[in-house]
């Protein structure tokens, strides 16, 4: 009677839900019932999810047993959509965001055919599914009748939604950085986005070290002395991690590709069950060590799919997740320059980055254009050597955002060390990608696997398949400065929307809450005031005086003492004895 004009509702909203709900064939543990008042009812497996008298007004009771908690909540999610007689009446009640989680797609079906939804159904979300997509902090309301026929269901969602309430609000995080590399600037982001996003952040800085690291490579006499130095280096780093674990006391530690931890170091934190998380930034086919390190981090982060995610199935890691790179838009951003400074750093077109040999080959190809190249490891005895800027310096991350918004065209070539051009197989994308675009620069890349998911191809980034089709399109950009800035703007909005380390950090976090993440659980000084005082006895002297002190707070002698010393007047007995115990204990 109703199924029609409340699916088409649905299909407005959430056409996914509706194509499913469409295809469902009939359930027999289903049983629709006639109430009195001449409403419908619902009995599932021997359950009756409404009354057989007044499912209405039952509603209406609902939604005043919740009132309290309708008014104080900001976001409303509801355990459990029965027939929706209960979603009626909140919707009566609330203006708020409302979303009605339900895992039986035969119950919705059903509601959809017995009462006329559309008035609710134009304003909730509806989740259905086993591992539904949730929003952090929101108030709870649960349909105990729905909530007992799925009651696993909902128990996983109760714990999911908790774990994200938890890490909302703020948890410690010690985020291990490598010693040097390509890595290392991205720890430095990871750091300072979790601490603007309202966590406690400690960042070991590793990179004090890298020196120990090249000194080990110039003195060693051979490999195997070379790599007993640096598994000496790294075993120091890992005990400093311990030791740093022990006074920071963190929920989670979290490092970057290349950061110093042994497995012995993670073995021990997973023995104190410290969570660890790692993000692994670079490519699995040339660096294979993930293999002997992925099964001890908790959490495995990684930025390639498809191959990878076989590899590592076959390896058994379970806990990895897709989380590609990004930009920080403080740093990498619109700069403006003075015009000596713009002749300086600008050209045609212009590479930073590392002299790979894919990028040796090809660049000889573009030796007739105004082109500067900034960056280490280049041949200076090969003809791009007069391309090649102050002999083939490291360029800081300052300078690299300037010679982004200099150049009319960013040549963006994902390195190889075996192709003599583009890498055709490439299913990742660098950061330099992020980066330029979050400056407002144009640029050119080789096409990649993962790049049509991050970026609309044509439209915000351009892409180039091979030297001649790149030759093509500098040309072309380089005729058409308004159609440069044009995707340039597009790219840098796309990132300031979803690419930035404030989008990774929040997935990275939630992905945490939603598979199991429980904060490290460490011995805190001090007793509970409330228990101190029940054991000192309420109507006791003892029991008075702390009594005064937050009942929830852990208390200690020193913090007593201290609050004895800052307060006025006469001592009186139970002061008199804790400064006592001071000095006796000092």
């Amino acid at each position: 009677m109703f199924f029609r004009e409340n699916l088409f509702v649905l299909k407005q909203v959430n056409p996914d839900l509706a194509e499913s709900i469409e295809k469902l064939q009939a359930v027999d543990a289903l049983e629709i019932l006639e109430t009195k008042t001449g409403m419908k009812s619902l009995r599932v497996c021997n359950s009756l999810l409404h009354s057989l008298y007044d499912p209405v007004k039952e509603a209406e009771e609902w939604v005043k047993h919740y009132e309290e908690n309708i008014k104080t909540g900001s976001l409303i999610s509801v355990f459990g959509f029965g027939l929706g007689y209960h979603i009626l009446e909140l919707c009566k009640k609330t203006q708020k965001e409302i979303t009605v989680f339900e895992p039986r797609l035969e119950i919705i079906r059903a509601a959809l055919e017995s009462v006329c939804l559309t008035r609710a159904l134009e304003r909730v979300r509806i989740v259905a599914g086993d591992n539904p997509s949730l929003s952090s902090s929101p108030v709870i309301l649960q349909h105990k009748p729905s909530v007992n026929i799925s009651r696993e269901y909902f128990e996983r969602l109760l714990a999911r939604l908790k774990s994200r309430e938890g890490i909302s609000k703020g948890i410690k995080i010690l985020v291990v950085s490598p010693l040097y590399g390509g890595s290392y600037p991205i720890a430095l982001y990871c750091a300072s986005t979790l601490k603007k996003m309202g966590h406690n952040v400690e960042l070991i800085d590793n990179s004090r070290f890298s020196d120990a690291m090249f000194f080990a490579k110039d003195i060693a006499e051979d490999k195997p002395r070379y790599n007993r130095m640096i598994d000496m280096i790294t075993s120091f780093l890992s005990e400093a991690v311990i030791a740093r674990c022990a006074t920071f006391k963190p929920d989670l530690v979290f490092a970057l590709a290349q950061s110093p931890l042994t497995v012995d170091c993670l073995k021990r934190l997973k023995n104190n069950n410290i969570p660890t998380a790692y993000w692994f930034v670079e490519d699995f086919r040339l660096m294979d060590y993930w293999k002997n390190i992925a099964g001890f981090y908790d959490y495995f982060f990684v930025i390639q799919k498809g191959d990878f995610s076989d590899e590592m199935k076959m390896a058994g890691v379970k806990n990895y997740h897709y989380l590609p790179l990004a930009a920080s838009p403080d740093v990498h951003e619109r700069v403006e320059m003075p015009d000596a400074e713009r002749d300086y750093y600008g050209s045609d077109i212009s590479f930073v980055g590392a002299g790979y040999y894919n990028r040796r080959h090809l660049f000889k190809g573009l030796l007739d254009h105004d082109f500067k190249i900034w960056g280490t490891d280049w041949d200076m005895n090969s003809p791009l050597a007069k391309c090649v800027q102050r002999a083939g310096e490291r360029i800081d991350t300052d300078e690299t955002v300037k010679i982004f918004n200099a150049a009319k065209i960013n040549i963006n070539l994902h390195s190889s060390t075996y192709h003599n051009g583009i890498n055709p197989f490439g299913d990742f994308v660098n950061p330099r990608t992020f980066e330029i675009a979050s400056c407002g620069a144009f640029q050119l890349v080789d096409n990649r696997s993962a790049l049509a998911d991050l970026f609309e191809i044509g439209d915000e980034i351009i892409v180039f398949k091979d030297l001649e089709d790149l030759k093509q399109k500098i040309a072309y950009y380089l005729g058409n400065p308004a159609e440069r800035e044009r995707t340039a703007e597009r790219a840098k909005q796309r990132v300031l929307r979803e690419h930035t380390y404030e989008h990774r950090m929040g997935e990275m976090l939630e992905y945490l809450a939603d598979n199991g993440f429980v904060p490290a659980l460490w011995e805190q000084e001090g007793e509970i005031v409330e228990r101190l005082v029940d054991e000192a006895g309420r109507d006791t002297m003892l029991g008075e005086y702390l009594s005064k002190f937050p009942a929830r707070e852990r208390m200690t002698l020193s913090r007593i003492v201290k609050e004895i010393e800052e307060s006025e007047g006469d001592l009186n007995i139970p002061e008199t004895l804790f400064l006592t115990m001071n000095e006796f204990l000092k």
